[in-house]
Formats: structure tokens, C-alpha cells, sequence
């Protein structure tokens, strides 16, 4: 409409001056020689072209503003960047959750796969380290099909390290050094909580610095349970170093904290079926589109409402001037 609107401008200016020419001739007409004692000067001609053409102006920039300022911020939104961070390590093989930790969890961020349509997704697993497994991407069924076949063996060492895992995230999030290419980003991390290396906080922190929010998915009872292995034999029933059978239990509030401490959100997988794909509907969009939201407000800016006020005001002025008045 705007183009319109300014193709239209030098349309309307020509017009305006054929219509002062038209009326100037049937005035002469009906007159004749006494038109000059009648009307003002022609002087006023020239001023009430210019606040006409000044009316134009403002009134093309009133149109031009919003609609350049609303489609910039629509250029902007780029969609949802999630990464889920998956906990491999030999804890998740915890029965406390049926069949165990980690394939409720691969459940879970299937069902995420599902609801998470048009998003990119990405996934980290880890244990003692972090790898990345899957890069952001929105092929969802692909992203679904390589989580659902991890395997504690796809970490490369031992042990749980979450601060690892949130700094792997991190990095897969593309930089927001442009705005143009800003994407709202979550990191889902889904985790028992055992953070054997103690660093999760500080990386937490690290993402929240960036605009990120760690929303977090506790796995088992606090309780605890043993944790049933199958390595090259029998199921059994794992061991430390003294021989005594290893407890797992679920640490909540380490998790609750990490994501206070971020802006996100804490869930237990016992809760409900499809706890992560219920966080990403009811907390990660609502949050996406209120950033959306937000961008429009900065984007508009100065109000479209100003300058078509003042055109209106040149405008009667210039109609209040008319050919002039009588002597």
C-alpha cells in the first residue's frame, strides 16, 4: 500500500494544480475584469501548493513508517532454537522409572520431535563428557530417529558432567551478533541431576548471560534405585569400587536451581506422559512469542499517528486558503 501511496502523491499534486487552473478560468469567466478586486493576490497560490505538498509528504510518511518497521520486525523472527542435552551416562539405566531413565527420556524427546514441528532441534549427550550428536536441524523425524537409538556408549568417558553438556549447547547455538538472524533458544536438559563434576551452575550461568534459558527435566525418585547394567554377560547390578551396589537418586533441587538461576523451568518426568513436549507447549512457545512481541514494540518506535496529524492540519489549512478570500 505504500508504494501506492507515493506514487500517488506526485499524481494528487498534479491534480491539485489543474484544479486551481480550472477554477481560475470559470472564475475569469463569470467575473471578467473585476476578478482582481474581488480575490486576494494570486500570492497565496504558491504557499497553499507547499502545505498541500507538505501534507502529501507527511501523509506518505505515515504510511511508509509502520509498515517498513512491522515488516522488519517480521524479517527478524527467524523461529525457536532448541538443544537437548541427554544424560547417558550409566545412572539413567536406574529402573526407578519403567523401563528405565534413559529410554523414558529418548521417549520424551521424541514426543518433543512431534510437537516441535517448523523448530530447529539439536541434540547432546554426555556423561563424563559432552558430544554433539545432532546439529540444529528441522528435520524432526531424523533428529527423532538418531535419539532414539543412543546408547550410554555414545559419550565417550565415564561419569556425569552437566556443565560440560551446557557448554557444548552453548556452542551449537548459532551467534546473535546479528539481529536479522536472531532465534528465541532453549537448552532441555534431561538429567538425573548427578553432577559428579560440579560445574553445571557456572555453566548455567554462562547461558543465561547469552539470553538462553536451561530448562530442566529431573529422571528417577529421590528415593534412588540401583542401576542395572548389561555389559558383556548377565544383567547385574552395578558396583563401586568397594563392591556395594551404586544408588542413583534423582536431585531435584540442583535441577530447580539451575533453572531458576537461568529463567527456566524445572519438571519432574514422573508428572506426566510427554512432561518435555507439555513444557515446550505451555512455557518455550508462550516465552517465543512473547520475544516476538516485544522486537514489534521496539520496532515501531516513533507513531505513525504524528505526522498524519500534522498532514491533516496542512491539508485544512491549505483548503482553508482556497483561491483567496473576498476583498
Amino acid at each position: 500500500m505504500t508504494g501506492w501511496l507515493l506514487f500517488l502523491a506526485p499524481v494528487l499534486w498534479l491534480a491539485v494544480r489543474f484544479g486551481d487552473r480550472l477554477r481560475a478560468r470559470r472564475l475569469q469567466a463569470l467575473v471578467g475584469p473585476r476578478l482582481g478586486a474581488l480575490v486576494s493576490p494570486a500570492s497565496r497560490r504558491p504557499v497553499r501548493r507547499l502545505l498541500l505538498a507538505l501534507a502529501l509528504l507527511l501523509a506518505s510518511v505515515a504510511a511508509l513508517v509502520p509498515e517498513s518497521r512491522a515488516s522488519a520486525a517480521g524479517t527478524n523472527w527467524r523461529g525457536t532454537d532448541l538443544v537437548v542435552c541427554l544424560d547417558v551416562s550409566r545412572s539413567m539405566l536406574a529402573r526407578d522409572m519403567a523401563p528405565d531413565r534413559l529410554t523414558r527420556a529418548k521417549r520424551e524427546i521424541i514426543a518433543l520431535a512431534g510437537a516441535a514441528q517448523g523448530d530447529r532441534l539439536a541434540l547432546v549427550v554426555f556423561a563424563g563428557d559432552a558430544r554433539l550428536v545432532v546439529p540444529l536441524t528441522q528435520d524432526a523425524l531424523s533428529f527423532a530417529g538418531l535419539a532414539a537409538g543412543v546408547e550410554p556408549s555414545a559419550a565417550g568417558r565415564g561419569g556425569t558432567d552437566i556443565g560440560a553438556a551446557l557448554d557444548r549447547a552453548r556452542t551449537a547455538l548459532p551467534a546473535a551478533a546479528d539481529d536479522r538472524t536472531k532465534r528465541f533458544a532453549a537448552v532441555l536438559l534431561l538429567t538425573d541431576g548427578e553432577d559428579l563434576a560440579g560445574g553445571g551452575l557456572d555453566a548455567a550461568r554462562a547461558l543465561h548471560e547469552a539470553g538462553v534459558a536451561v530448562h530442566c527435566i529431573g529422571f528417577g525418585s529421590t528415593r534412588g534405585s540401583k542401576i542395572t547394567v548389561e555389559d558383556d554377560g548377565p544383567s547385574h547390578f552395578l558396583r563401586d569400587r568397594k563392591g556395594a551396589d551404586v544408588i542413583s537418586s534423582l536431585d531435584a533441587p540442583a535441577l530447580r536451581r539451575l533453572a531458576e538461576e537461568t529463567g527456566g523451568s524445572y519438571v519432574d518426568a514422573r508428572s506426566e506422559d510427554e512432561a518435555l513436549a507439555h513444557l515446550y507447549t505451555e512455557r518455550i512457545l508462550p516465552a517465543a512469542r512473547a520475544s516476538v512481541e516485544h522486537g514489534d514494540e521496539e520496532e515501531r518506535g516513533f507513531p505513525y499517528q504524528v505526522p498524519l496529524l500534522f498532514a491533516f492540519l496542512l491539508g485544512t489549512t491549505a483548503l482553508w486558503l482556497g483561491e483567496g478570500r473576498r476583498a
